[in-house]
């Protein structure tokens, strides 16, 4: 078997497109992961593995090659839906090792959910916080004509200097599916109950960032982006404070340096204030599949139902006992405190019980000409 004479990063990309060769030719790939694998063209015989150890995925099917760094080290994972025995993932990890160790290169296996967005969303107790009487940021919203509510995600204004209220095109957005105009409301509508019967009026839908399915080998993924805009009323009570009481901060105007086992932290319609890190860095086309329903009268509506890759995603996992995000927190400002300033991460666009993934979202803002806004109440 010819190793290669690369090292680092380079190399560490050349064993993920290997091993989706590898698996290509011994047809132990998913039909998600086919689809993904149109278009590359990796050396198999870097990977050290024969029949009999593809053997150990015929029963389990790989539904993703993935890459990622922490440190000097980059690790090659394999996602399977269904676990692969102990013993088995020892077998392939230390054969892997054989290899690769010495260049700081490992082999993850693991079990992977999809990752869905949809309309499930978590109860809570407190769906609307407020400061000196007026909405802030971290609150539930959503449109008007439909059961749902996410997260306000911040204040902003355009160059034109109309004022506009953010959150995830899934939340105010319908992915692409909601009519210029509808009104957006705090709660969501999926909130108002007895104990939350009043349903303040914000704002207006306006538009959304590109949001569009398509496999990134064969469709220019690069501006796919989960935000969605809307005309601030200017008479709406609210402000850019984030979340209530103690614990509560300014949204902030600064954005962050990304970097791994960054501490982080947002306020959310559904988990409120919660702190997490930076787990992973996917600089590498990740997918979330969607399945959302807007409605445009009582027996008319619309589904966006499929998948969506994002060119860049962090991962997110919570410090604590909870987990970082629930159904309902999709819009929230994620932010990290960096020498006693908050500093803005990305726009949270869905999470579990495990993991939450978060959205770059400085360049989105920049090419649309958009500024959010600190220090600011009607």
């Amino acid at each position: 078997m010819a190793k290669k004479s690369v090292s680092g990063e380079a190399l560490a990309s050349e064993l993920r497109d290997a091993l989706i060769t590898w698996a290509v030719q011994y047809a132990i790939l998913a039909n998600d992961a086919m689809r993904e694998a149109l278009g590359v063209n990796g050396d198999a015989s870097l990977i050290p593995f024969d029949a009999s150890l593809a053997d150990y995925f015929r029963t389990r099917n790989i539904v993703k090659v993935s890459l990622s760094r922490k440190g000097s080290v980059h690790t090659v994972s394999i996602a399977t839906r269904l676990p692969i025995a102990r013993v088995k993932r020892e077998r392939l990890s230390s054969e892997f090792a054989k290899l690769y160790a010495s260049k700081n290169i490992l082999l993850e296996l693991n079990v992977e959910k999809p990752f869905r967005v949809d309309q499930n969303i978590q109860n809570t107790f407190r769906p609307v916080y407020f400061h000196k009487q007026r909405i802030t940021c971290g609150s539930s919203i959503g449109l008007g004509n439909q059961r749902n509510a996410g997260t306000l995600t911040a204040l902003a204004k355009d160059k034109a200097g109309q004022l506009l209220g953010i959150s995830c095109n899934h939340v105010t957005g319908g992915c692409n599916t909601a009519s210029v105009g509808t009104p957006i409301v705090s709660p969501g509508i999926q909130d108002v109950s007895p104990e939350n019967f009043e349903i303040t009026g914000i704002g207006l839908h306006d538009s959304t960032g590109p949001m569009s399915q398509g496999l990134p080998q064969v469709f220019d993924i690069s501006e796919n982006c989960d935000i969605a805009f809307f005309e601030l009323s200017e008479q709406a009570p609210v402000c850019s404070q984030q979340g209530e009481g103690e614990g509560s901060y300014d949204t902030s105007t600064q954005f962050a340096k990304i970097a791994l086992d960054l501490k982080v932290k947002k306020w959310g319609r559904s988990t409120g204030l919660t702190h997490g890190e930076i787990t992973k860095l996917v600089s590498e086309p990740e997918s979330i599949d969607y399945n959302v329903t807007s409605y445009y009268g009582p027996s008319s509506s619309q589904t966006f139902r499929g998948t969506v890759y994002y060119p860049e995603i962090y991962e997110i996992e919570s410090l604590g006992v909870s987990p970082f995000s629930a159904g309902g927190d999709s819009g929230s400002l994620v932010v990290s405190n960096v020498d006693g300033a908050e500093k803005i991460v990305g726009i949270l666009i869905g999470g579990n019980n495990t993991k939450s993934y978060v959205l770059p979202i400085r360049d989105i803002l920049h090419k649309r000409g958009i500024s959010l806004l600190a220090d600011y109440e009607v």
